[in-house]
């Protein structure tokens, strides 16, 4: 049941119907505005006031039930990549969630708080905080009474002027899987360039990065908590022309860095026992 109504706040959180006709909600906070789909709780819009959208949308995204959208921050959950017979990254992309409450804070900044429908014996509830940051909370309550084993991410978009001048920083040192080249080589780079076709996820790490983009003139941050997984993609030219919802000359406009826990990094919980992830994006103009 759609129940965006019961959640708007007058010139703060507005519900609308967004692409493809699907349920939304836009958020005009004291320092930035957003939008949320219901559709896979997908933030498709952040972007401060005065500023360029700090999260890339494809224009050739599907906004379709069943289909994942292509850009913002998809949740994934409860697995990462592909699995034989299932849709990929898991189901919580492409379901429906629930409004469960939204409110203005002291700071102006608006709060707004979803619940994954699910037959999965857990409580998935996502938390977003539209301010002059963006943190986005994704928490799993373990309700059952067996382990509970999952993986989660938080698969972020970010809008760059052109990739092959933008850096990334703070992964130096860190061991990755490099999907690509099917290696595990540790980062050597003080910072990361792209170059060609990318897909690495730099394990056990929770350092915040920078996305250094002296194109649009800023630097965006990504700081997380609960996460030990980074993942670095960027699909270049022939994956670009390979993806159907992607256009082939995009690429150079958008970065992937995502946080959650994959692989050897897989949450565990006990019955009765929680976990949240935690990602804040921020920006400030380059000196």
């Amino acid at each position: 049941m759609d129940n965006r109504s019961s959640h708007e706040i007058p010139g703060s959180v507005i519900a609308f119907t967004g692409q493809g006709g699907l349920p939304a909600l836009r958020i005009e906070s004291a320092a930035s505005t957003a939008e949320i789909h219901l559709h896979g709780a997908h933030v498709t819009r952040f972007q401060k006031t005065g500023g360029e959208p700090l999260l890339f949308m494809s224009a050739a995204s599907e906004f379709a039930p069943g289909k994942a959208i292509r850009g913002g921050v998809p949740i994934i959950f409860p697995w990462f990549g592909p699995r034989e017979g299932l849709p990929a990254h898991g189901f919580a992309r492409t379901t429906t969630w629930n409004p469960t409450g939204s409110e203005v804070l002291p700071d102006g900044s608006v709060r707004l708080r979803f619940r994954l429908p699910s037959e999965v014996s857990a409580v998935v509830e996502y938390t977003v905080t539209v301010g002059d940051s963006l943190t986005l909370e994704l928490t799993v309550t373990n309700t059952g009474t067996a382990d509970l084993t999952f993986e989660n991410c938080l698969h972020t978009y970010f809008q760059v002027g052109d990739i092959r001048q933008t850096g990334i920083t703070g992964l130096k040192g860190v061991r990755y899987l490099d999907k690509v080249a099917g290696t595990e080589p540790t980062e050597s780079e003080e910072t990361l360039r792209i170059t060609a076709e990318t897909d690495r996820v730099y394990q056990d790490t929770a350092a915040t990065v920078d996305i250094v983009d002296p194109v649009l003139r800023r630097r965006i941050r990504v700081r997380k908590s609960g996460s030990l997984s980074t993942v670095v993609w960027n699909p270049w030219i022939d994956k670009s022309a390979r993806m159907p919802d992607f256009g082939d000359d995009e690429y150079p406009h958008m970065l992937c860095v995502e946080s959650g826990n994959v692989g050897p990094h897989a949450i565990t919980l006990t019955p009765g026992a929680a976990s949240s992830l935690v990602q804040e994006i921020s920006s400030t103009p380059l000196d």
